[in-house]
């Protein structure tokens, strides 16, 4: 594992709490507030990556960082056959787990703490998912590889762009958490699919982010 990655996985690590009350609303109302007008697009992401993965019903997926299992669960709960969330962080996993436990998911739906690169299944997915996954990627070309070799369907990504405001704010707010992030225009992203062997379906603004669809 490369020092940044060792990086990014000791910040989810240290920070799961903080990033599962964006999902939870775990927070004070302030800071809820602040979510609705600055952090909206990470909602809408949630729901047209749910919409991205229709018809789910018996399908199986793949989750790629998936964090707490946010993205998961509702996956799980409208029939699909197998759901599979893997992340590094291991502070992650364990939420993801608890969470899953707490609420009744299916037993159909599972979390392993692994690498993506390390990754390995006997069966490809209908679809799988980077969501928030190459914010922390300096050259996602090698993931993407992968991603492709472990489906036979759609792959669901986003990618923070770079020509927003927001973007050299969030620069500076990870650099004092030691984090590393990295932003994308849309010709750095069509290239990457291109090499690795994907056809863009949909690729779509919402609000500071690109989200895309591949098969």
């Amino acid at each position: 594992m490369s020092k940044e990655s060792e990086l990014v996985q000791r910040h989810f690590h240290q920070h799961t709490a903080d990033f599962d009350s964006i999902y939870s609303g775990n927070k004070s109302a302030f800071r809820r507030f602040l979510d609705r007008r600055l952090r909206w697009d990470m909602q809408a992401r949630m729901e047209m990556t749910i919409a991205a993965c229709q018809p789910i019903e018996g399908k199986s997926v793949l989750d790629v960082g998936c964090g707490t299992g946010r993205f998961c669960f509702p996956l799980a709960e409208q029939g699909a056959v197998k759901v599979v969330g893997i992340d590094f962080a291991e502070a992650m996993i364990d939420e993801a787990n608890r969470l899953s436990s707490q609420k009744g998911i299916p037993e159909s739906c599972s979390f392993e703490c692994t690498d993506i690169l390390d990754y390995q299944s006997t069966k490809k997915f209908d679809y799988i998912l980077a969501i928030g996954l190459f914010d922390y990627l300096k050259d996602g070309r090698q993931i993407m590889q992968k991603m492709r070799q472990l489906t036979r369907g759609k792959a669901v990504m986003t990618f923070p762009r770079a020509d927003t405001w927001r973007a050299p704010i969030r620069k500076i707010r990870l650099g004092v958490l030691d984090c590393p992030v990295y932003f994308y225009n849309e010709k750095r992203i069509r290239d990457h699919l291109m090499i690795t062997g994907f056809a863009v379906s949909q690729f779509q603004r919402v609000g500071k982010l690109f989200f895309v669809v591949a098969e």
